[in-house]
């Protein structure tokens, strides 16, 4: 019945238009992300699947949004174990990674996050 219901709210999910995420039943997730990026860089992390008994799970979908400091994120698809990236927007300050799934009422939850320190980028050495 849960595959019955995570296949429906992934159909309705595509039908909709809308994002394509795994359930929140299915897989444990965390991210691996550096602690610290400057700005005008790029962001790179990885987010990793496991399965309850801690088998990595590749390719599995998920729904990511950073929040800057001063702008907020938008949705962006990605799939685990490939690395993700995204030029480094907003200030310098604390931002957040989010990583949502599909719980089983077809709504995206949060299931991991990472912090990471924005820094002011160095001028060039002459």
């Amino acid at each position: 019945m849960k595959t019955f219901l995570a296949t429906t709210a992934l159909a309705l999910t595509l039908a909709a238009g809308c994002y394509v995420a795994a359930t929140t039943e299915e897989y444990r997730w965390t991210v691996q992300a550096p602690s610290k990026v400057a700005l005008d860089s790029k962001l790179h992390f990885t987010a990793e699947s496991r399965t309850s008994d801690g088998t990595s799970v590749a390719d599995a979908p998920f729904v990511w949004r950073v929040d800057w400091v001063g702008v907020k994120g938008i949705r962006h698809q990605g799939r685990s174990f490939a690395q993700e990236r995204i030029l480094v927007k907003g200030d310098s300050g604390t931002a957040v990674l989010r990583i949502f799934a599909v719980d089983h009422t077809g709504h995206l939850i949060e299931v991991a996050h990472a912090t990471f320190d924005v820094t002011v980028s160095q001028p060039p050495a002459d």
